[in-house]
């Protein structure tokens, strides 16, 4: 309670109260569900405030950020400190950013600390970053988690590289089990099953990964690997008998993080007003309920204006050992994914459409924003899950919903 009116009064200050040199925002998001969910509640609130520091230190770069979140459903776990998001569940305060970049010569950088990596295109897929931890607490927002890492990058003349150790894992955050955010197969257990969720802590070590780029006129072309811990895990369910103290089945469930290897190449070509991406990656894990993987996509991108159009298609030539839902980033493969983000004089719409050819489930996601003024926006969209339950998004059918949000720049 005490963070929503935190929250409520940042929205009423003027500009000029905050300190000069920052950026952020505070924002209060509803969302309202079209069906109830056994135990949970028709609507549910999220608040955020967060806060940016950015300073330039000579020849280098320095950036803090930190973020405070209130929930009402599913709640942020107590206030601990988490500075890898290795916990099982959102924290009430993180450090999504906290890095300094450091020329070592004319086109090369060394930065270190906790950001963002991000090597695919953004509502599309791509397999050299489609492993990458997310945070799907919110399963419709595709939220990357920062790392704790080093990152070295450089360009000359047409080449460019990208070296990243990453020497903290930092895993996936699901959603609680059985909720309608992460919900199980109707049929699957007994009706009122409930889940004793372990949280294990995942291997210390993380992953390396190089990336090569080139240029030769229209095309770029490109290479990379990567070796290490997978961050998303593999989930073990087991019946342990000293839980089991009434007619409801108590499945405790633990997280398994092996290790996995993978190679890629990607190419695309500028032609006309379009923008032409093939990626192909052969991924390889020792972990039976892993295995390995041939993953290729194709994906196509038009500019109209202020806005773009993506139209992306995946899929894996190799089945997985084990229902491809239970391993995530393969969840919805093979996979269509058409998203149009356009920037308007008022504001902002995004349509995104995410198919999944094999079950036939899917995701219709819009939104519009309107600036109201220079510093405060309103946001209203909705979120459509459809198809077969037996789908990675058809079995989010409870989660489809309406939102709403206000958020306050500054």
């Amino acid at each position: 309670m005490r963070t929503l009116l935190l929250l409520l009064l940042l929205l009423c200050l003027p500009c000029a109260a905050l300190a000069e040199g920052f950026s952020g925002y505070a924002e209060l998001k509803g969302f309202a569900y079209g069906e109830r969910f056994p135990g949970e509640p028709y609507g549910a609130g999220w608040g955020t405030l967060y806060s940016k520091w950015e300073q330039r230190l000579a020849e280098s770069q320095f950036t803090a950020s930190l973020r405070a979140e209130w929930l009402t459903w599913p709640q942020t776990s107590p206030l601990v400190f988490d500075p890898a998001d290795r916990k099982l569940r959102r924290p009430p305060l993180s450090v999504p950013e906290l890095w300094l970049r450091v020329p070592l010569a004319p086109s090369h950088d060394l930065e270190f600390g906790r950001f963002q990596l991000g090597w695919g295109k953004t509502d599309g897929y791509s397999p050299a970053d489609a492993f990458l931890p997310r945070d799907v607490t919110d399963p419709f927002a595709d939220e990357k988690l920062p790392l704790w890492a080093v990152r070295l990058s450089g360009q000359e003349e047409n080449l460019r590289y990208q070296a990243v150790l990453v020497p903290v894992t930092t895993p996936w955050r699901l959603p609680p089990l059985g909720t309608r955010n992460a919900p199980i197969a109707s049929g699957a257990l007994p009706k009122g099953t409930r889940f004793q969720e372990e949280d294990d802590a995942p291997p210390l070590p993380g992953f390396a990964a190089l990336r090569l780029l080139a240029t030769h006129g229209d095309w770029d072309l490109g290479v990379w690997a990567r070796s290490g811990v997978r961050p998303a895990p593999i989930l073990e369910f087991s019946l342990d008998p000293a839980l089991q103290n009434g007619p409801v089945p108590v499945i405790s469930v633990g997280r398994r993080y092996p290790r996995e290897h993978g190679v890629g190449v990607e190419v695309s070509r500028v032609a006309g007003p379009y923008v032409v991406r093939g990626e192909a990656a052969a991924l390889f894990s020792a972990d039976p309920e892993l295995g390995d993987a041939l993953i290729g996509t194709l994906s196509v991108e038009r500019g109209f204006g202020d806005g773009t159009l993506l139209v992306t298609l995946a899929g894996n030539a190799i089945d997985p050992p084990v229902d491809p839902t239970l391993l995530f980033d393969r969840g919805l493969l093979p996979a269509l994914i058409v998203a149009w983000n356009q920037t308007e004089e008022w504001g902002a719409w995004k349509l995104v459409w995410d198919c999944g050819l094999k079950r036939g489930d899917g995701l219709l996601k819009g939104e519009v924003g309107y600036n109201l003024t220079d510093t405060w926006k309103v946001t209203v969209g909705g979120d459509l899950p459809y198809g077969s339950e037996r789908g990675p998004l058809g079995a989010l059918h409870g989660a489809r919903r309406l939102m709403a949000a206000l958020r306050r720049s500054w």
